[in-house]
């Protein structure tokens, strides 16, 4: 009987354990949304799911975004610690503030909101990947397929899912929207049927086509230029004018620094590149792979090479996917630098000064990156001296996925004049780069060993290099690593050593313009040239020795 009730105790426990470890698909995707908001950026992008059961801990759920057909990056972000109700809709969005003033009124429809990280980057054509534990238990698209043209994008609008099917708003259905009301697409939680208060001028700034009801709130249409770096920046503006900006600048397109978009020069016209400093360079180029993913791991490095009073002469440049240049793109601070600083441009300086840990009070000067710093692994960077363009790393016309200067989830790093590279994917799965595959140089002891031919005597003779990789390339005799003669008397471009009729007694040997193979000299040591007045003895293909004196 004792026996007995200790396998009753273990199938208890045993099951038990099943029920612990099961996977309940108690929360499904409900919506995708890339809205077009009045702020921009990521501020529409978000995901909506639904519990279809009462949840204890939501955190045991998490969202993964495909980007680009990439396929899976597993789970990216986790729910938080809270429980959810059965029927809850619960929003994750990027920024709160401004999808509670885009939803409005119907933004209580939503049980529960949760701040987003930058992970929750869809473009309209991403998949979605709902986990559960490490477990996909819902996908949204298609993980191996770029959306863009296919049914399921939702570029600039959402997706939305009816009955088990997915509708959708339509491509830049939110397009120029301040609301979800007064979009050419209401999200379906928003959409009761109902009237819709707004204004109903169609003449008017905020003029909503969904109104049934005018509610006094038109705005007036006021054109002028929006751009807060122009110098007649209109702060009243709320529609943009047409080529009405004006800006300062270069307007001489013979000039090295000219700017297409100046109106108005400014003087600063550079003809003779002799007046740059070029007191900045290129050091390191990054596209980490780090905890809070997105973004936050792109970052520039850059070395002062002088002391530089201003640095907001300087600027950089990202070249996309190989598409050329895309000119300066972000100016660096107005700050000064001291020769040998290392400044990091990051995206995310908190999650940069977590990454490097330690070590990143190796860098002097950090300066916040804008969305422009988007290098993604295979892009080329320009560095910019007053709008000249004083360095560049990579191609600006090539693509860099598959060639040897990719950096993909990774690092270029530059020792001497030569780029280093950590390796593709290295950072992935890191915490901080001194626990990744591939720690930042900067960050670590250890030497970087520099491939290349260490042979002094060779034409492709690397005086950087650490290591040898068997690379080394010589001249053929008689021949310099240009390919021509070391010796020709009378330039006629053949070598005096097989010249037969340049008048140095050689062609007075016969047997049919023999091969010389070897030199040496009176002590058998061999010679690869042969100096003026030297003797030295020629040994032919045919046995044949002749001594010879250089005239």
């Amino acid at each position: 009987m004792k026996h007995l009730h200790k396998r009753i105790f273990f199938l208890c426990f045993f099951i038990g354990s099943i029920s612990i470890f099961a996977q309940t698909n108690a929360l499904s995707i409900q919506g995708v949304l890339d809205l077009d908001v009045p702020t921009g950026g990521s501020d529409g992008k978000a995901i909506h799911l639904v519990a279809s059961e009462d949840i204890t801990d939501l955190s045991i759920f998490g969202i993964g975004v495909a980007n680009n057909g990439g396929g899976t990056d597993g789970m990216e972000y986790s729910l938080d610690a809270v429980s959810a109700s059965s029927g809850d809709d619960i929003l994750i969005a990027r920024s709160v503030e401004v999808m509670s003033a885009y939803f409005a009124d119907c933004y209580s429809e939503f049980d529960i909101i949760m701040v987003a990280n930058s992970s929750i980057s869809q473009n309209g054509d991403d998949a979605i990947e709902l986990f559960e534990g490490e477990m996909v238990i819902e996908i949204f698209g298609d993980i191996d397929t770029d959306g863009t043209g296919e049914a399921w994008e939702y570029m600039d609008s959402w997706a939305y899912k009816v009955d088990g099917v997915w509708t959708y708003g339509g491509v830049n259905c939110s397009d120029d929207s301040q609301t979800t009301l007064s979009s050419n697409c209401i999200y379906p939680i928003c959409d009761n049927g109902g009237d819709i208060s707004g204004c109903m001028d169609e003449t008017a700034f905020n003029y909503n086509p969904n109104a049934t009801i005018d509610d006094g709130s038109c705005i007036p249409v006021m054109e002028g230029c929006m751009d807060d770096d122009a110098l007649n920046y209109d702060v009243d503006a709320n529609t943009s004018c047409s080529s009405c900006c004006e800006y300062l600048g270069c307007t001489d397109s013979t000039a090295f620094n000219y700017d297409s978009d100046a109106t108005q020069d400014d003087g600063s016209c550079i003809y003779d590149t002799g007046s740059l400093t070029n007191a900045l360079s290129l050091q390191g180029v990054m596209d980490f792979t780090v905890p809070s993913g997105g973004s936050d791991g792109k970052a520039i490095h850059l070395v002062a090479t002088a002391d530089i009073a201003d640095l907001s002469v300087f600027g950089l440049g990202v070249a996309n996917n190989g598409g050329g240049t895309d000119g300066m793109e972000y100016t660096l601070d107005a700050v000064s630098a001291s020769s040998g600083d290392d400044i990091l441009i990051a995206r995310s300086v908190e999650a940069m000064s977590a990454y490097f840990a330690d070590c990143y009070g190796e860098f002097e000067i950090v300066l916040v990156g804008s969305s422009a710093i988007s290098q993604n692994g295979d892009d080329a960077i320009e560095l910019f001296e007053q709008g000249v363009v004083i360095e560049t790393f990579g191609d600006l016309d090539v693509d860099g996925t598959g060639q040897p200067w990719e950096y993909m989830d990774s690092w270029a790093y530059k020792v001497g004049d030569l780029w280093t590279y950590g390796g593709v994917d290295c950072t992935d799965g890191s915490q901080t780069s001194a626990t990744s595959d591939c720690p930042y140089p900067i960050c670590s002891d250890t030497p970087i060993d520099i491939l290349g031919c260490m042979d002094s005597e060779a034409c492709n003779y690397n005086p950087s290099a650490t290591q040898n990789d068997g690379s080394c390339t010589y001249a053929d005799l008689y021949y310099d690593c240009d390919g021509n003669c070391l010796n020709d008397t009378d330039m006629d471009g053949e070598c005096d050593e097989v010249d037969y009729d340049d008048g140095l007694v050689v062609d007075e040997l016969q047997s049919g313009n023999p091969q010389v193979i070897k030199m040496i000299d009176v002590l058998g040591r061999v010679h690869t040239s042969h100096n003026s007045g030297m003797l030295l003895f020629y040994i032919y293909d045919n046995g044949k020795v002749q001594g010879v004196i250089k005239q």
